[in-house]
């Protein structure tokens, strides 16, 4: 199916940087392409919001209520990354490539089923914001903007499970390369298609989705093309090799129903909070979109370490060092914590002239720079149990850091939000709520990792890693 273990040199010659030498070399040398990597993934949705905003707030509520009714639905099926990054970069680790690529086919399966379940929401998109709490304007100009998104979900799908594997493999330029292109796509099409420029008909905020679908879409194949078609270092798949294979689909499955489980949490948190938030207007809303979109911007570079945190303890786990997985964690941590608090900072001091990049309005610049303010003072903590909770995740661990998100966010800042929101009568009684889990859900994580229950669930699955799959 791919290249064999003839050598088993081959697969170590290139990677040996991961289990062997310098972890913060190793930590700095995969966390920086897969923050640049995260930066272009979200700057899809930034770019949206920046054209979509010279359409005014009810515009912007349109993006950002559609963007958590896709992302309720995705995070559903995203897990099954998690599985990808954490089952092949153990693989790797114990120089196994034919698990790692039998995992692949696996994972780009489950994608693609994923992708039609999605897909199949279709019929519902103005039902799924009404029940968010849209206003009627907010529907009218979502609902298109919604389908188009569920119909392109395989585009997101798809490239996110082909560079869920690079990672766990060690490899974060290619990823890099190609949704970097993908990114020029969007940023060039969205004022198009949004404006009607060069003669096309203006979509308005559909248009922002149907760009960031055909960028995606074009990503989506140039990665298909090094695994089907170039051949990688690590893999180099066939059309005849997409069949499915019980065990190993049983397996990851295993590892993402509880990372599902952790993304879902998520999101669900994030539509009680918009509910919340939308007891106030529209102009709150707007607000709050424009924050969330710039706080999980300012996320990527800790997704960026956290991910490298679980290659690192993935590989290192392949390869029977626990003790070496843990320090690299840490490592991470360490230094993801000290850009949040950095970027922290920004986030308070320059406040309201960040906000005004995407809109002029003055009350949401008021209302979105009080909230930048909460976000920022609690950055660290929110690195702390990004980081450590993807190092669990490398070792195949998602039960507990989906515990621990649940308590955090559903059964502390949800009823917390609303028993502020509603006792202030303003919406900083939520933005308090959100500092206040962020705070709690840090330390819970720093307690979860220092137990060490990862490590035992970690050699479970090198086992199954060090076997030859037959």
């Amino acid at each position: 199916m791919t290249a064999q273990r003839d050598d088993p040199e081959a697969g170590l010659k290139s990677e040996s940087w991961i289990t062997h030498g310098s972890l913060v070399g190793a930590t700095w040398r995969l966390a920086l392409p897969m923050i640049a990597t995260g930066l272009l993934h979200n700057s899809f949705s930034l770019v949206d919001l920046y054209f979509v905003g010279r359409l005014g707030p009810a515009a912007i509520s349109a993006v950002t209520i559609s963007g958590i009714a896709v992302s309720i639905l995705l995070m559903l099926g995203l897990g099954i990354t998690i599985g990808c990054t954490t089952l092949v970069s153990q693989a790797i680790g114990a120089e196994n490539r034919d698990r790692a690529s039998m995992i692949t086919v696996q994972g780009l399966l489950m994608a693609a089923v994923m992708s039609l379940v999605t897909a199949s929401a279709f019929p519902f998109a103005s039902s799924c914001l009404k029940i968010l709490g849209a206003s009627p304007e907010v529907v009218k100009a979502g609902t298109p903007y919604l389908q188009v998104s569920l119909i392109g979900s395989v585009t997101m799908y798809m490239s996110i499970t082909f560079a869920a594997v690079l990672r766990g493999a060690g490899d974060a330029v290619t990823p890099l390369k190609i949704i970097g292109l993908g990114n020029l796509i969007n940023i060039a099409l969205d004022p198009i298609l949004i404006f009607g420029w060069i003669g096309i008909p203006a979509l308005g905020v559909t248009g922002s989705a149907v760009a960031t679908v055909i960028a995606r879409f074009v990503a989506t194949v140039l990665l298909a093309k090094v695994f089907f078609v170039d051949g990688h270092e690590h893999f180099h798949l066939h059309v005849r090799d997409l069949k499915p294979h019980g065990k190993t689909i049983r397996e990851m499955l295993r590892i993402g129903v509880f990372g599902s489980g952790q993304m879902l949490t998520r999101s669900l948190s994030a539509l009680a909070m918009v509910s919340i938030v939308a007891m106030f207007g529209t102009v709150p809303v707007a607000a709050y979109g424009i924050g969330m979109r710039m706080w999980m911007a300012v996320l990527m570079p800790s997704m960026g370490f956290g991910n490298a945190a679980m290659t690192l303890v993935g590989q290192n786990l392949g390869a029977h060092k626990p003790e070496r997985s843990a320090r690299a964690a840490w490592f991470a941590t360490g230094m993801c914590a000290a850009v949040a608090m950095v970027v922290g900072i920004a986030f308070i001091l320059f406040a309201e002239p960040l906000v005004a990049v995407f809109t002029s309005q003055r009350e949401v610049v008021s209302i979105g720079s009080n909230l930048l303010f909460w976000l920022g003072v609690t950055m660290p903590f929110f690195a702390f149990s990004l980081v450590l909770g993807r190092a669990m995740n490398g070792a195949g661990d998602t039960f507990w850091p989906m515990l621990t998100t649940a308590a955090a966010m559903l059964v502390v800042r949800v009823p917390l939000a609303y028993c502020l929101a509603n006792a202030w009568g303003s919406p900083t009684g939520v933005w308090v709520a959100l500092a206040a889990s962020n705070v709690l859900q840090g330390v819970l994580f720093v307690f979860a990792f220092w137990w060490g229950r990862w490590k035992k669930i970690g050699k479970k699955h090198v086992a199954l890693a060090d076997l030859t799959v037959s």
